[in-house]
């Protein structure tokens, strides 16, 4: 596969994987990682481009209804905008990732602000209760992200689409009882960063669709100040550790967003009632790849080639060994 043909392909990816969301409400990261395997992609290569495509989009989505206005930023207003800027350029000097990391950064703090302006103040967890959320999702998602490198390539699609198949049960079977498993919903919602560090499932919304009706914490109310900043210490992680450096993954986030500007996105109910519609597009997709047994071949060198991670030869520590 050529430069052109890869990003043909993730074009491809990007906008169906975006419209058929928007229609069903189908879990798109799922539907990403299914379509990064058919075309022949490796384990830790289609983590790398997940968690990328993840972070990415999950700002995007949260934007749709929020403008970032640089002239009325809540956290870096003023002169503080120019710490990170100045941190940036430096960093496109010495290691092009950091750059990108701290523009992420200050994007996401900005967007977190404004939606945590938009919760009622019963409903916000303290940054104590938070911190430790976040802490332990993200501890969750990186040994996850570790024991990839252990899976043989040749299991890895069987296992991804059994592990999607049984979270597509789990999640109909949620919506049964909106009373079911409320008692330890923290937990649920924690578990879920297993499989975000093993395949890049980003179970964000079907979460948030899956809400209980007596909730003994806040954290229905508060996804967005765990999951987002989960997912970008998973970014982290991935080019700490291994090297990963996606613009696979960033130009599927681009061609993502342009599917969500030209289509919008999916509003979940909240009503914890399951869609069938949407497990079974999702099951559908899943399905696929047992019927097609992809073969791992690599799918992101040619284009990720462009955009070295940094001058320096670093391919992560974990790979150093």
């Amino acid at each position: 596969m050529n430069f052109v043909d890869a990003v043909v392909a993730f074009l491809n990816i990007g906008i169906f994987s975006t419209l058929i969301c928007r229609f069903t409400g189908a879990n798109m990261a799922m539907l990403v990682f299914c379509a990064l395997l058919y075309m022949g992609s490796e384990p830790m290569e289609t983590v790398g481009i997940m968690l990328t495509y993840l972070v990415f989009m999950r700002l995007t989505i949260y934007t749709q209804k929020r403008k970032l206005n640089f002239k009325k930023l809540q956290v870096f207003k003023g002169m503080r905008v120019f710490v990170p800027v100045l941190l940036i350029v430096i960093s496109l000097f010495l290691y092009p990732f950091a750059a990108l990391a701290i523009f992420l950064l200050l994007f996401m703090v900005e967007i977190l602000a404004q939606i945590k302006s938009e919760i009622p103040e019963d409903r916000q967890l303290s940054k104590g209760e938070l911190t430790k959320y976040i802490v332990i999702g993200s501890l969750l998602t990186t040994v996850s992200m570790i024991v990839v490198k252990f899976i043989p390539a040749s299991w890895y699609y069987a296992l991804g689409g059994a592990v999607g198949l049984f979270l597509c049960g789990f999640v109909w079977w949620l919506g049964q009882d909106r009373d079911r498993l409320s008692g330890i919903w923290d937990t649920v919602i924690l578990l879920s960063f297993i499989p975000l560090g093993l395949f890049g499932f980003d179970m964000a919304d079907w979460m948030d669709d899956m809400r209980r009706s007596v909730n003994p914490t806040r954290i229905a109310y508060n996804l967005p100040f765990i999951f987002l900043p989960v997912f970008y210490v998973g970014f982290l992680m991935a080019n700490i550790l291994f090297g990963v450096f996606s613009l696979s993954g960033m130009c599927i986030t681009f061609f993502g967003a342009l599917g969500l500007r030209l289509f919008g996105y999916y509003e979940m109910s909240g009503k914890g009632k399951a869609s069938l519609i949407a497990i079974g597009f999702t099951v559908l997709g899943l399905f696929l790849l047992f019927l097609t047994a992809p073969e791992p071949v690599g799918v992101s060198k040619y284009v990720d080639a462009f955009l070295p991670t940094n001058y320096y030869g670093f391919k992560g520590i974990l790979n150093m060994f």
